[in-house]
């Protein structure tokens, strides 16, 4: 499947709901850990972006497929309810701090 599809299939508002809820998820744990934290301030501050809808959560999907090869093979070869929520929670604690720390830079 070609770059173009793989956008398609992540960018279906179910996949990309989905992300979006696991985030609020992830969010809430953040919010909740320890402020001794590595990268505490950022990842809080990216936390309530996350919280309060200010993320995309188109553009955070396309983050969670091009970070990860499984990810983006499942979605490629199956769709992407094959895609478990197990898999896009763990991708996302990968990213997190990256795109805390780029959305600390705008702030």
């Amino acid at each position: 499947m070609a770059t173009k599809d793989i956008i398609a299939a992540a960018s279906d508002p179910i996949f990309y709901t989905r992300v979006a809820f696991l985030a609020l998820k992830a969010a809430q744990q953040v919010a909740s850990e320890d402020p001794a934290t590595a990268n505490h301030a950022n990842r809080i501050h990216y936390a309530g972006l996350v919280m309060t809808g200010q993320d995309k959560a188109l553009l955070l999907a396309l983050h969670i497929v091009a970070a990860n090869a499984t990810i983006a093979n499942e979605i490629e070869n199956i769709g992407g309810d094959a895609v478990p929520d197990g898999d896009i929670e763990f991708v996302l604690a990968s990213i997190w701090d990256s795109r805390a720390n780029a959305f600390a830079a705008s702030a």
